[in-house]
């Protein structure tokens, strides 16, 4: 684990600035604080058809689990039909998991192999992943054991 006064000037480098309003309320109510907190800087986000979520849940669940889980949320996507020469709308379920750089570099073959192995089982064309970086989540534990 990492303090957030250690992290927080890599991720927005422009916090310690005086012109930015957030710098006194990060300068006195963060680095200050005695919280020690992990950050997972990285994420990957597949853009799932909501018809067809609930087939890609279990995909979802093992590629994501190294991660250590992930989000879904609700969303309106449109994609270009070469044939019809027109934009489709559908409604659409953005699943995203956060990471550190280590589990991204030792499991993205994997989500690679197996996001494309979910398409041909869920019958899609193509199946989109982004890879996001400085898309950063903290995690602050709350163990009762544990007190700053």
């Amino acid at each position: 684990m990492e303090h957030i006064a250690n992290i927080l000037p890599n991720v927005i480098p422009h916090i310690n600035t005086a012109q930015n309003g957030l710098y006194p309320l990060v300068e006195n109510a963060i680095f200050t604080s005695a919280i020690s907190l992990d950050r997972l800087p990285y994420a990957v986000r597949w853009h799932i058809p909501a018809k067809k979520y609930s087939q890609a849940k279990g995909w979802l669940e093992e590629l994501t689990r190294p991660a250590g889980g992930h989000n879904a949320t609700f969303s309106h996507g449109n994609w270009w039909s070469p044939v019809t020469k027109t934009w489709v709308g559908e409604p659409i379920v953005l699943v995203k998991s956060y990471m550190t750089a280590a589990v991204l570099e030792q499991h993205l073959g994997a989500m690679l192999r197996g996001s494309y192995r979910m398409g041909r089982t869920l019958g899609e064309e193509a199946i989109a992943l982004e890879i996001l970086s400085h898309n950063i989540m903290l995690v602050i534990p709350t163990d009762t054991r544990i007190s700053p």
